[in-house]
């Protein structure tokens, strides 16, 4: 117990020593929590650039264009007077998606023959592409639904009728905890769960590297549980304000038990202790590590879970991600917690997994830094 109070004084000060500690454990997350916050601002995406092509130009396709010029997620930006013009602009870039109203669309329509409005989009961001083409779908299945209506109504059959006939059914809509389905509220808590993880990594691996030789003597166990604890009591008021940002300045909304959060994360920083150690014990300097670090941040956020869900990895892949990194049970978990209120006994597996995980990398990580390490200063001394 003394070796772990003396190292975690000892550890804590030296942040205090070095201005790189410093500025990964104050700055660094509220700086990258305000850059990051500031990319997603706005709640979904809008003023969409299209360019709408109207062969038709009939009364019925003049309003099916001032539906798509009222929109607000959408911009029309350019009215060409081919197809191949309108093909070209969304080759150059200049137009997301384009809207082609064919030539005779008004008359099939009224003599009840079929006629297709085609939309066409550029895939190449996926973000765009969805969006567009989701809200240009709503906009014609409305406009459809309501020329069915009044060619019903013009057999003489009464609008309510005619309402019931077509629309036979329709689908009632509740969206839960993010009805605006925006990217902040999908992303920047995960976000937030990778900076920390880089942020404590750097900062643990620059304590081990430079403090080898204190925590390589008596209980290595205790003082590296120490070090960590010390980078953790530096990095929360930064990330408690960061919490606080999201929610008074990009308005995330957070309902769960923080508390739930903090527990998670402490057991989180456990488990990344031991391939912290590794990577340590593999560079030996604190460059290198640095390095592997960075590195690290782009797969491990791509396979947590925040960008595309963990049950659709094939099976192989996912076993292998668990066995390697512990942010899989970490990022979105705490997502899960913040913004849907889920409660500790539902995190229980997550927990027991980076449990599991530190029980046999932590070990593994002290091994190799006794042993690297231990070499090191031998070699030193003769």
């Amino acid at each position: 117990m003394m070796t772990y109070k003396e190292t975690f004084i000892r550890e804590f000060r030296s942040i205090f020593k070095y201005k790189g500690m410093m500025i990964l454990l104050f700055i660094g997350p509220i700086f990258l929590t305000l850059f990051f916050g500031g990319v997603y601002y706005n709640d979904y995406v809008k003023d969409i650039p299209i360019a709408i092509l109207d062969e038709d130009g009939s009364t019925l396709s003049n309003l099916v264009g001032s539906y798509f010029l009222s929109n607000e997620r959408f911009e029309v930006t350019n009215y060409p007077a081919t197809r191949a013009e309108l093909e070209r602009l969304i080759d150059d870039g200049e137009v997301q998606m384009g809207i082609c109203i064919p030539k005779g669309f008004e008359s099939k329509v009224s003599t009840y023959q079929s006629s297709q409005i085609l939309a066409i989009t550029d895939g190449t961001n996926i973000v765009m592409a969805n969006n567009a083409i989701a809200q240009a779908t709503l906009i014609t299945q409305s406009i459809s639904a309501g020329i069915e209506m009044k060619l019903i109504q013009g057999k003489g059959v009464s609008p309510k009728t005619a309402q019931d006939m077509a629309l036979v059914y329709n689908v009632g809509e509740r969206m839960l905890f993010d009805p605006k389905m925006t990217y902040m509220n999908y992303l920047m808590l995960c976000f937030l769960a990778v900076f920390v993880q880089q942020l404590m990594l750097s900062a643990m691996g620059s304590t081990f590297i430079r403090d080898n030789e204190y925590i390589n003597s008596g209980n290595v166990l205790s003082k590296v549980l120490a070090a960590v604890s010390a980078c953790f009591v530096g990095i929360l008021p930064a990330v408690t304000i960061c919490i606080v940002i999201l929610r008074k300045l990009f308005h995330v909304p957070m309902i769960g038990n923080i508390w739930t959060v903090f527990l998670l994360t402490v057991v989180f920083l456990i488990a990344l202790t031991g391939p912290s150690l590794l990577i340590a014990s593999m560079t030996k300097d604190r460059v290198k590590y640095s390095q592997i670090e960075f590195m690290l941040s782009l797969p491990t956020f791509c396979s947590c879970g925040g960008v595309w869900p963990v049950d659709q990895m094939p099976r192989l892949l996912e076993i292998l991600i668990r066995a390697c990194w512990p942010v899989i049970n970490y990022a979105k978990i705490v997502q899960e917690v913040l913004i849907k209120g889920m409660d500790f006994s539902a995190t229980i597996p997550n927990i027991l997994q980076m449990v599991l995980f530190a029980f046999v990398w932590l070990p593994i990580g002290i091994f190799f830094y006794k042993k690297t390490f231990n070499h090191i200063m031998v070699t030193e001394i003769m």
